[in-house]
């Protein structure tokens, strides 16, 4: 390549970079997901004034219309942001969506920066080919509207098929966010949106919401706010708190499917919205499960976990798989260490396989001793995105684990050899959400093992062949 084609090259790149808001030296911080779907809706207006990016609760307003407060990861990135006077987010994939600017310091004194947000680039929307909506087209405003943040359920379904049919050319809203065991995912909402829109012979038009990791009743505020900068000529809701549901079987759209109401018969759900339903949530014999046992080391949790994994290879027709505490150590792991930010770090890892492995409907037996409940929590919320969590806190007492300790680390620790060593120098932080307790030091290893498989049974994630 010549001078000439390289210099012509850096100035193509200098040009693009400069577009996205990057500069040399210029701060920069990745919002995760809610952070980022927060960040639309602060630009287009429908977050109170110094909301902190992120969080699922609307606050009061915190600073000056237009403002937004965004959480920092450490007090380095805070100081050089505020030295600068500016810093890009970006999402997760590393898109720069926004330059904030106007920077202060947070005005409530937590790790954050508040500061006025100026558009870099639209986030893609998660839903894929389905666009947000956009409260300045004008062509969104003036229609009747159809808030759709759940399914339509039978005693409602034909006054609303005769709304559609009424309506002309409705704008149907659905909540733009990740699927969980409360949250009917958007891919399921949008395909009940075209089916209503279909079999009401309806020219409506479909857009999406980004809601992030909003409570109930902050989404509901959104929608109000979203609905009112529209102004629709008619409105119809389906929304979770409708006086008309309460006496329904369903209740709650969201909540019954977690709470297994539908294996046990549904009221009021057309069946194919009820098929359609249980493609993202199958019965919980096919559904797939994690099944995460924590302990300290030498409490017997990678030997009940062995056991349980056997028991269900023989028994169950679903694919197991176990990640052992040790074995992922030695090949995800490796190159971590045993600070508190590394185990953090491994457990994450461990999380995101099981997730997978449970998204394809199989069971992932993990039996690390993830001694911190924060990122038990997140691990928890990761799997429960695509399916089942279930925690059995081995509570061996630490004296039965030192007597038991057979590659005398317990011995090592106490004399200094062995730094960040949980329960010698490190702590554990007991779990208060197990949804099983077993301790090995008062029960065989055969009992251990019926305690465990009879939880199984008993929840209904157990169908043997």
């Amino acid at each position: 390549m010549s001078l000439l084609e390289e210099r012509r090259h850096l100035r193509d790149a200098e040009a693009t970079l400069s577009a996205l808001g990057w500069q040399p030296g210029l701060p920069d911080f990745g919002l995760d997901v809610a952070g980022a779907s927060d960040l639309q809706l602060a630009m287009s207006g429908l977050l109170p004034a110094g909301h902190l990016l992120g969080s699922p609760v609307l606050g009061t307003p915190r600073g000056p219309l237009g403002t937004v407060r965004v959480p920092v990861p450490s007090a380095e990135l805070l100081t050089r942001a505020l030295e600068v006077g500016r810093i890009v987010l970006h999402d997760d994939e590393g898109t720069p969506l926004a330059m904030l600017q106007e920077l202060s310091v947070d005005p409530i004194g937590e790790l954050a920066v508040q500061g006025t947000p100026c558009r870099l680039r639209r986030p893609e929307p998660w839903s894929g080919s389905v666009p947000s909506v956009d409260l300045d087209d004008a062509m969104m405003h003036g229609r009747p509207v159809l808030v759709m943040a759940r399914p339509a359920l039978e005693p409602e379904l034909e006054q609303l098929m005769t709304w559609l049919r009424a309506s002309g050319s409705p704008v149907l809203l659905v909540p733009d966010h990740r699927a969980g065991p409360r949250k009917v995912p958007t891919s399921v909402l949008l395909q009940l949106a075209d089916r209503l829109l279909r079999e009401a012979g309806a020219q409506g038009s479909v857009r999406t919401v980004p809601i992030g990791n909003h409570s109930d009743r902050a989404e509901e505020l959104i929608f109000d706010e979203v609905v009112a900068r529209m102004e629709p000529s008619r409105l119809w809701r389906l929304s979770d708190t409708e006086p008309a549901l309460t006496a329904n079987l369903w209740a709650n759209a969201r909540r019954t499917i977690v709470e297994d109401r539908a294996d046990r018969g549904l009221a009021g759900v057309p069946a194919p919205t009820l098929a359609l339903l249980r493609t993202w949530r199958p019965r919980r014999a096919t559904r797939g499960l994690a099944l995460m046992f924590t302990g300290l080391s030498g409490s017997g949790k990678s030997t009940l976990a062995r056991d349980v994994g056997s028991w269900l290879t023989s028994r169950s027709p679903r694919t197991v798989t176990l990640l052992d505490g040790d074995r992922v150590r030695k090949l995800l792991s490796s190159d971590l260490a045993f600070d508190p930010a590394s185990r953090v770090t491994n457990i994450r890892r461990i999380g995101y396989v099981a997730t997978e492995i449970v998204r394809h409907g199989g069971v992932a037996i993990c039996s690390p001793i993830a001694p911190f409940a924060a990122t038990r929590a997140e691990v928890r919320g990761m799997v429960e995105e695509a399916g089942d969590f279930v925690l059995v806190h081995v509570a061996t007492p630490l004296e039965e684990c030192e007597r038991r300790d057979r590659k005398g680390l317990y011995a090592r620790a106490r004399l200094g050899a062995v730094p960040e060593f949980t329960g010698i120098s490190s702590p554990y932080e007991v779990p208060d959400d197990a949804d099983l307790v077993v301790d090995t030091s008062r029960t065989t290893r055969e009992s251990a093992r019926a305690l465990v498989v009879g939880h199984l049974r008993r929840g209904g994630w157990i169908e043997e062949r």
